[in-house]
């Protein structure tokens, strides 16, 4: 399991490596045989047992989780699950309090930055952020526990590499990869001259876009400022020049038509439904014409029930309130709705880099600006 050291990623004791190493095993279990194997039980023994009983299907989600309710390894698992999600947070966090003003100090900005930092002091910070603390991580994204503090990115930047059991990569940068691979691919004469990563957190997904487009101006928006400040020490010390800015991505300061593209990952699950469609027409007002806004996301809901009450399960136990309405959501209408044209609305689907086998492809849409 392991991550590239850089300036700013916190250094474990032996006690805290070995801590955070069982942690990932849990995780890894669960995400790797206990969350799947749900699906034979379901299938080979609930199912059958409810059509035998009632002499039809379960009608919707409720009625699927009434039933697995009843079962062992559905409780067994979901207490796994949710154990495995707080241990997380709890050990890493531990490790980052102890070296924290050493880790605040190395990332303040310096003269010689390649990129540069903005933070807002008057930034308020938006109410569906503010009242849930998503993948039950201690205070969200956007807590700060002292000035120029950067708490929220460390435990973000650590927690996830523990999280995913090392698989987003040792620079926890996959999804990213994956996301401008498929830019490139499916848009091989596109030249950017400025990106937006909307949601960029630590900057996972913001540094691949400055590798892929060297000559592009990249810049990432989060509303934490914990997170931009990190994002940007972390991005010093990879030796990459992005631009980093505390900003609400549905109503940033950007200029009219200031980007080619505009882009976000692990974001849209984590809003409301009006929050999205206002992501999307701030994306579509920040792109200059033929500009692109991608994303990932957009797969419709299923039909399954039991698979739409698996969906709810990161809402029920991860602290993900908003994942139900993201995928019941018209994706292309919300984005037609938003200025786009709808024949330019597309849809992909990339394997994950690292976790090729392991988890299912991820699904990109996005949009052409006319």
């Amino acid at each position: 399991m392991y991550q590239e050291p850089h300036a700013v990623l916190p250094r474990a004791t032996h006690d805290e490596m070995a801590r955070q190493d069982f942690c990932s095993s849990l995780r890894k279990m669960f995400t790797v045989e206990l969350f799947p194997g749900a699906n034979d039980v379901y299938y080979q023994q609930l199912l059958p047992a409810f059509k035998a009983k009632f002499g039809r299907e379960p009608a919707n989600a409720h009625e699927v989780k009434q039933l697995t309710e009843s079962s062992f390894y559905f409780r067994g698992s979901d207490v796994v699950g949710r154990a495995a999600q707080e241990l997380v947070w709890d050990t890493v966090g531990e490790s980052i309090e102890r070296q924290l003003d050493t880790l605040n100090g190395q990332a303040k900005p310096r003269p010689s930055d390649l990129g540069t930092l903005r933070v807002d002091p008057d930034f308020v910070t938006p109410r569906y952020i503010d009242a849930v603390d998503i993948h039950v991580m201690p205070g969200n994204f956007h807590t700060e526990l002292g000035p120029d503090d950067v708490f929220a990115g460390a435990l973000y930047d650590r927690g996830v590499h523990v999280f995913a059991f090392g698989g987003l990569g040792p620079r926890n940068d996959g999804l990213g990869i994956a996301q401008a691979e498929l830019m490139r691919e499916r848009f091989p004469d596109f030249k950017p001259r400025r990106i937006l990563d909307v949601g960029c957190g630590p900057g996972f997904t913001t540094v691949p876009w400055k590798e892929y487009y060297p000559d592009a101006e990249v810049h990432g928006i989060d509303v934490g400022a914990p997170q931009v400040r990190y994002a940007h020490a972390r991005a010093e010390g990879l030796g990459v020049a992005v631009h980093f800015s505390q900003q609400d991505g549905s109503d940033t300061d950007f200029p009219d038509g200031h980007f080619d593209l505009v882009s976000s990952m692990l974001v849209t699950h984590e809003c409301p439904v009006p929050v999205i469609r206002k992501l999307f027409k701030e994306a579509h007002r920040l792109l200059a014409p033929g500009g692109i806004m991608l994303m990932d996301g957009g797969a419709p809901n299923a039909a399954d029930p039991f698979v739409q009450m698996r969906t709810s399960w990161f809402g029920n136990n991860a602290n993900e309130p908003f994942s139900v309405g993201f995928k019941g959501l018209d994706y292309p209408k919300a984005v037609a709705e938003a200025g786009f044209a709808p024949e330019q609305y597309f849809t992909a689907q990339r394997d994950p880099v690292y976790l090729k086998g392991q988890l299912p492809p991820i699904s990109f849409f996005g949009a052409i600006r006319d």
